[in-house]
């Protein structure tokens, strides 16, 4: 602990890099600011900590597409920022240990029109029932974006983060609303190498139409498979 009086600093208080100051009878005292601390032990806070990382992991992994990043940014409170408003609207679905069918990836939206999704041979195929039989289409919506989250967890390799996210998307350009169709989404070689290190998956999926200009008009709710 040092006092300083008067002087070229005058009394201040605060904290000033590892250094905290109070002002006592007119003195400044200076002392170090301790560089640890005692973490809780406490179950319920173990579980706050460990919820607002997983519910962190996903947030990062919706705002990785960019079509859903323009949908969090259309929809987020004025003072929020899109990560805080994705994390506000998941952290109570979030488990201790993982994203729960529960979590979304879009904040509402029309019915989905999305029958399945299946990963095989490093690959996403999602299966969509005819969007015009759930919407009507207008003029201005003329391509789709198709965006998946896919939550992977229960590691092989016990070394392995007990979960990771793997984003993918798809652009379809002058897409036929009248149609049912099957979308193959490609998994680069990162990708499939994490989907394949581990036992169970999660998929998050949402769709949004798009303008001519790219636009979103659009989207729908989001579902979990």
């Amino acid at each position: 602990m040092a006092r300083a009086v008067g002087g070229t600093i005058g009394n201040f208080k605060g904290r000033l890099g590892k250094v905290s100051a109070r002002v006592v009878n007119g003195e400044t005292i200076l002392s170090a600011r301790s560089a640890s601390f005692k973490e809780s032990k406490n179950p319920k806070h173990i579980e706050v900590k460990q919820k607002f990382a997983v519910t962190s992991t996903f947030t990062k992994g919706v705002l990785e597409l960019p079509a859903l990043f323009r949908i969090w940014k259309l929809n987020k409170a004025p003072k929020l920022s899109e990560f805080n408003q994705v994390f506000r609207c998941n952290y109570a679905f979030s488990s201790p240990n993982t994203p729960t069918m529960q979590n979304i990836i879009t904040p509402h939206g029309f019915t989905s029109p999305i029958a399945s999704a299946v990963i095989n041979e490093e690959k996403l195929t999602v299966a969509l029932s005819a969007m015009n039989s759930i919407i009507l289409v207008n003029n201005n919506e003329v391509n789709i974006s198709i965006n998946a989250l896919i939550c992977n967890y229960d590691p092989l390799e016990e070394n392995d983060p007990y979960f990771e996210t793997t984003p993918v998307s798809k652009e379809i350009l002058d897409f036929n609303f009248s149609e049912p169709c099957n979308l193959e989404m490609k998994l680069n070689v990162e990708s499939a190498a994490t989907v394949g290190k581990y036992k169970k998956k999660i998929i998050f999926l949402a769709v949004a139409t798009k303008s001519a200009y790219n636009e979103i008009v659009r989207y729908s709710q989001s579902i979990s498979l």
